[in-house]
């Protein structure tokens, strides 16, 4: 009978020992896995998949570079309108033609012609009117027969025609008129030199002076602007008269030289981005508007930032992370801040410092491994 009692007792302490170790087990499971951290035994054969590389800081990272599209100088395009409505009776200027500054292009014929000359005569007797007013009141007023209030008045009347003068003035010359000139016909001229690179007016075409859209298109393509977004986080990069590097699809061994002309002051909500405009020299006409470009942009060294293969980054819809390694085989997830993709490398704008480890191959791997279940 004890001998049973004995035998039964064993068992029953040698299946509470087991029930301890697999708690301990578990215990010891649940300390080297969870959604945030993985261990790993320095022999475990799952290393063999990992690459772990040291974070360092680097020159090279000053290098950056911008998607956009080349544009035309707007500070030397002009978007021909006619400042009348009217019909068009001659176009003097072709696609491709280069004009000069004050060339005719478009001729037209208008019954508002005969209105802007009767406006011009008018406001030059006004003007002449008002001027012999300020004669005749400068002279009583020394006689002391004007009061102060009637001088001003007389005053402001000569200045208002004096405005009205010139702004007729201005617009018969915008259509080479002048104010006694017979006819009702106009001319339209170019306000710079440059190349016709936009027509939309034909013979015959009625225009209106309220029309959406230019009738034709003048631009100076010796300087174009090339325009990209630049990410919120590669702003400190970017400065106004920095030299830039443009490559176009069309001449891939070809780099054109510009600089940076300007840096939006505004960042666009959707997408964090701000407007980057710079200035290329184009004095043989071979970049064209609206090709596709690449902006490569030198920092000159001012902002060391860390370089890493774009293999190490994990992305989701909110963040990019990193697996960062210690000594004690520990890998953990670490939310960081990066900049674009250059040539397979990431910039590491924030969240890692140098001198910490990262797996750089099997990230993605381990990364897995802490998320299942």
């Amino acid at each position: 009978m004890n001998q049973n009692w004995k035998i039964r007792m064993a068992i029953v302490a040698l299946a509470l020992a087991v029930g301890a170790c697999n708690r301990a087990d578990a215990t010891a499971e649940s300390d080297v896995r969870n959604r945030d951290f993985i261990r790993l035994d320095p022999g475990n054969p799952r290393l063999s998949y990992i690459n772990v590389e040291v974070a360092e800081e680097t020159d090279a990272a000053s290098n950056v570079s911008f998607t956009g599209r080349v544009t035309f100088d707007e500070d030397h395009t002009q978007r021909v309108a006619s400042p009348i409505d009217g019909r068009v009776t001659k176009v003097l200027a072709q696609l491709g033609d280069s004009v000069k500054k004050s060339q005719a292009l478009l001729e037209l014929t208008s019954p508002h012609v005969a209105e802007l000359q009767a406006e011009a005569q008018k406001s030059q007797q006004d003007l002449s009117v008002a001027e012999k007013a300020v004669s005749r009141t400068q002279q009583l007023r020394q006689e002391g027969a004007v009061s102060d209030k009637e001088a001003a008045q007389v005053q402001a009347d000569f200045m208002k025609a004096m405005a009205d003068a010139a702004r007729t003035a201005a617009q018969l010359k915008s259509l080479s008129l002048s104010a006694s000139g017979p006819g009702v016909n106009a001319s339209i001229r170019a306000q710079i030199e440059g190349t016709l690179v936009e027509r939309n007016v034909l013979v015959g075409q009625e225009i209106r002076a309220d029309a959406p859209g230019p009738l034709l298109t003048i631009s100076n393509l010796d300087t174009v602007w090339v325009l990209a977004d630049v990410y919120e986080q590669d702003l400190g990069l970017v400065t106004p008269g920095a030299s830039v590097s443009v490559h176009v699809p069309a001449y891939p061994e070809e780099s054109f030289a510009g600089k940076v002309g300007h840096v939006g002051d505004v960042l666009d909500p959707m997408t964090h981005t701000v407007k980057l405009r710079c200035l290329v020299p184009n004095p043989n006409g071979r970049l064209k508007p609206e090709m596709f470009a690449k902006i490569e942009l030198t920092d000159m060294g001012r902002n060391k930032t860390i370089l890493l293969p774009s293999r190490a980054i994990l992305t989701d819809s909110e963040h990019s992370r990193v697996i960062v390694a210690s000594d004690d085989n520990v890998y953990r997830k670490r939310v960081v801040e990066v900049g674009p993709e250059v040539d397979g490398k990431v910039r590491v704008r924030s969240g890692l410092r140098p001198g910490e480890k990262v797996v750089t191959t099997g990230a993605i791997f381990l990364k897995r491994e802490m998320e299942s279940d």
